[in-house]
């Protein structure tokens, strides 16, 4: 009789346990839901589909362990599925309320960050900030307000600060007076180290200041999945873990989508390109240049007015961004179109055949995207590698199994390595409209060209620089493609 009750004792706990499992199950059942249907990335055919299964196996899990009779061996079987059930929507509700997070903080630019130095003549008796204290600081007035960019320095070091007309000047200047103390954004010092390589030597930066400013977006009123639309990709020579506002735009290309019809135009420009820069008074600039004169925001304009359309959004990049992509999707395959092979001359450990070279890694895809020296046409070339491996990065992320197992592994990599004013609300319908067809994108490239030449630059105005003049042909073929793709009306 002992043994008996002993039994039913211990077969009580057991039941109690379980019963237990299973109402934890239907928490974390809940809970997934919750946070699913935030992360707002699942057509609702699929997302009810994904809740009716695990409501089902939890009504099928409770009417085994709630009968009045049911064996131990059945019961046992139902615990250890339920234990399994637990591990895997519990990891998947943390994972899919990270990349939650990841979008509320990534997606939809609310500040920017420009990076400011307090720069002296390297043979300057100034070693440290606080030397400077009680000194006269000199700055050029680049943005609108300078309330923070002296609120920067000031509350580092109590110092006064004045205002000259001419950056260049300043920049020029603190290399022939070993007394001058300059304030300077750093894209502006990063244009005269691009353009003499001994600058940097001949300085020395006492203080790098990061000024942090909120900054409002303004909907467009575009349907990402139904208006065509126009996003500037602007890479960034920088690897670090933020974006400063103003820099040197060294990669620059427009991708033109047109979400019915599945199609997407890939257009770079040259960084060289010499255009009109708007707000200048009709001065011409390099591309690349436009970045440190006014941010993405002269970009875009540059580029409107040169192509004569309207750029909804841009994403910036800087290399890490690449780079995390690449190795987050498990490498893309690239193709190297000369009879020779060649060593990437930014990371001689990147070596690629004539031919297909198959899961490259987000290093030497990089160093593939940044060669230039290995072909005839150079910066020309270039361009068509950024394209290729755009191209292939956007193929395999947009492919069922590498989209739906991998997208937050992809979304957390890039922390830090890119801002853009597309949305949670953009970025979640084109996400959703991918998983609903799982269609493929018919992807055009082209790229416009030029001549090169020396020209005087609106940002670096006493001496004569490399710049390509536009090749008006190849401008005209980009405006038609343009316009065939975002299906605006000729003017003829």
């Amino acid at each position: 009789m002992k043994k008996t009750s002993k039994k039913k004792k211990v077969s009580m706990k057991f039941k109690l346990l379980v019963r237990f499992l299973w109402i934890l199950a239907i928490a974390i059942t809940v809970f997934f839901g919750y946070e699913l249907n935030k992360l707002n990335m699942l057509p609702f055919k699929y997302y009810f589909l994904v809740m009716a299964i695990m409501f089902l196996l939890m009504f099928i899990f409770g009417a085994v362990i709630w009968r009045k009779r049911v064996g131990k061996i059945s019961l046992s079987f139902i615990s250890i599925l339920m234990i399994i059930y637990l591990v895997i929507f519990s990891f998947g509700s943390l994972k899919i309320k990270d990349t939650v997070n990841f979008m509320e903080k990534n997606l939809g630019i609310k500040f920017e960050t420009n990076t400011y130095y307090v720069l002296v003549n390297k043979e300057s008796d100034y070693d440290e900030l606080k030397d400077i204290k009680g000194e006269t600081v000199y700055s050029y007035k680049d943005q609108k307000d300078m309330k923070d960019v002296e609120k920067g320095l000031t509350k580092k070091v109590k110092v006064d600060i004045e205002y000259e007309t001419s950056i260049y000047d300043l920049l020029n200047n603190v290399v022939l007076d070993n007394e001058l103390i300059i304030y300077v954004n750093s894209g502006n010092y990063d244009v005269m180290v691009q353009n003499n390589e001994d600058y940097s030597k001949k300085v020395k930066i006492l203080e790098k200041i990061d000024i942090k400013t909120k900054k409002d977006v303004k909907k467009n009123g575009i349907d990402v999945t139904e208006d065509p639309f126009v996003v500037l990709i602007n890479g960034i020579d920088t690897r670090s873990d933020y974006l400063p506002s103003r820099s040197l735009s060294d990669v620059n290309m427009l991708m033109v989508v047109n979400p019915e019809k599945h199609k997407i135009l890939l257009l770079s420009i040259p960084r060289d390109y010499y255009l009109t820069i708007p707000g200048t008074g009709g001065a011409k600039d390099k591309l690349t240049h436009t970045g440190v004169i006014g941010g993405v925001d002269t970009t875009i304009a540059t580029l409107e007015e040169e192509f004569g359309i309207k750029i909804n959004y841009y994403v910036r990049v800087n290399f890490n961004f690449v780079v995390n992509l690449v190795d987050a999707i498990g490498g893309v395959d690239l193709v190297n179109d000369q009879n020779y092979g060649f060593s990437c001359w930014t990371d001689r450990g990147c070596y690629f055949e004539p031919g297909a070279t198959y899961g490259v890694s987000g290093r030497c895809a990089l160093a593939f995207a940044r060669e230039r020296y290995a072909y005839e046409t150079g910066d020309r070339h270039r361009v068509e590698n950024q394209q290729q491996v755009l191209k292939h990065i956007f193929n395999k992320i947009t492919s069922s199994k590498t989209l739906i197992t991998s997208y937050s592994d992809i979304l957390n990599s890039l922390n830090g390595t890119f801002e853009t004013n597309l949305s949670n609300e953009d970025i979640s319908k084109l996400v959703k409209m991918q998983i609903n067809d799982m269609s493929g994108w018919d992807i055009e490239q082209y790229s416009v060209t030029g001549s090169g030449t020396s020209e005087y630059t609106y940002s670096y105005p006493n001496q004569a620089l490399y710049v390509m003049i536009p090749d008006e042909s190849t401008v005209a073929e980009a405006k038609q493609r343009l316009s065939t793709i975002l299906e605006l009306e000729s003017d003829e």
